[in-house]
């Protein structure tokens, strides 16, 4: 669920974001001290003529001027299978660009100044984010998905959970201004969290999924489009730092990567258990995976480079491949069994099963929307958001 997972990332840093001004600064709730620690940010509002980044206040700023954002929509989200659309406010914007530049290590503004040829792609990065974070909110309209009373009172306990987390709720008021981050922000991204989830169980993980296939069909599909193999990968720079080969070309290293590979093949075809020697080598091979894998490579159509793919899927259960020969280097597969392996893993490929089906799915949604941002979009420079 690597979607679920994403965004618990993304509301993970924003809840630090408001918990860290607890233990910084002046955090008193006598009005006076408030004032005064508030004027001292670096978020607060500056002088009209001084749009200067160090003293600009928090919003849009577009040729020096700042722009009224309070009913600002900067993504409108539309798609045939939509009856409505989702719109995304600037400040939900805004704290994804941010929290993006603080992810990236990109708030020093000499980085900038040197590399303003790459902020578009930044950008990109930015509006990728944004979009992917919407899927929840898509696929409800889609398949008239509405929160329950339980989530509404997850809801409710998250937030409280926050301001209980500091000394008083004036201090969790505080902390929310100084960091910029307004209560229906927060509120509205852990909303977004709930849909997600709830958005998920009708659709793939709950008792009676709208979208999953019967565990019946899910083990057929198993057994009929997937392979597992044992794996042995001799790259084409393996001997590159090897200190007889500091001279050797590109062709001599890969000459002497196939060598070696057509000599592993060699003893594994003459052990009397060719299943545990591709085995036992796959655990010393070039980046094999087998370390991680120890029950083998279990993949699909459209997982593997092709050549691997190919090869794999010609074999018979218990047969041994040639040498195979792709951009990573050479091959020695050895086909196992699924049919056992499904019944005994089923928990686990079941939960991975589904994981790529649910991703999968929400991908395809999303790349059939229409993204229409605002009009300030394109004129966007580093500096206007603040």
């Amino acid at each position: 669920m690597n979607k679920l997972l994403k965004l618990l990332a993304f509301i993970m840093a924003l809840v630090v974001a408001i918990s860290c001004f607890a233990s910084c600064g002046d955090t008193s709730t006598d009005e006076d001290d408030t004032s005064d620690s508030s004027t001292s940010d670096s978020t607060s509002s500056s002088d009209d003529d001084d749009t200067s980044t160090e003293t600009l206040s928090a919003g849009l700023y577009i040729d020096g001027e700042k722009i009224d954002t309070t009913d600002l929509i900067m993504l409108t989200i539309t798609s045939d299978e939509m009856s409505g659309s989702i719109e995304v406010p600037f400040d939900e914007y805004r704290y994804m660009y941010m929290y993006l530049l603080s992810y990236y290590g990109l708030t020093d503004d000499s980085y900038w100044e040197d590399n303003d040829d790459l902020f578009d792609t930044f950008m990109t990065i930015v509006d990728y984010y944004v979009e992917d974070n919407q899927w929840g909110a898509i696929l409800a309209d889609m398949y008239d998905i509405e929160l329950t009373d339980e989530d509404y009172d997850t809801i409710d306990e998250a937030m409280a959970e926050q301001i209980a987390s500091f000394d008083s709720e004036d201090e969790f008021y505080y902390a929310l201004e100084a960091s910029g981050i307004s209560y229906d922000l927060l509120e509205r991204i852990v909303t977004q969290s709930v849909l997600c989830e709830r958005v998920y169980l009708d659709l793939y993980g709950g008792d009676d999924p709208l979208l999953l296939e019967s565990d019946d069909e899910i083990k057929e599909n198993l057994q009929t489009n997937y392979v597992r193999v044992y794996h042995v990968l001799i790259s084409s720079d393996h001997f590159a730092e090897y200190e007889e080969y500091a001279d050797a070309t590109d062709e001599e290293l890969q000459a002497a990567a196939l060598a070696y590979a057509e000599e592993i093949l060699a003893e594994i075809q003459a052990s009397d258990d060719i299943e545990a020697a591709v085995y036992e080598y796959a655990q010393d091979a070039d980046d094999s995976g087998m370390v991680d894998n120890e029950a083998g490579y279990m993949f699909t159509y459209g997982d593997m480079v092709e050549e691997f793919e190919e090869a794999s899927f010609a074999l018979e259960v218990g047969e041994l491949s040639g040498i195979v020969e792709s951009d990573y280097g050479y091959h020695i597969i050895y086909r196992l069994e699924t049919d056992e392996y499904i019944d005994e893993n089923w928990d686990d490929l079941l939960a991975d099963y589904i994981s790529i089906v649910f991703n999968d799915y929400v991908d395809e949604v999303l790349a059939n929307c229409t993204m229409t941002y605002s009009e300030y979009h394109d004129q966007l420079v580093y500096g206007s958001i603040q």
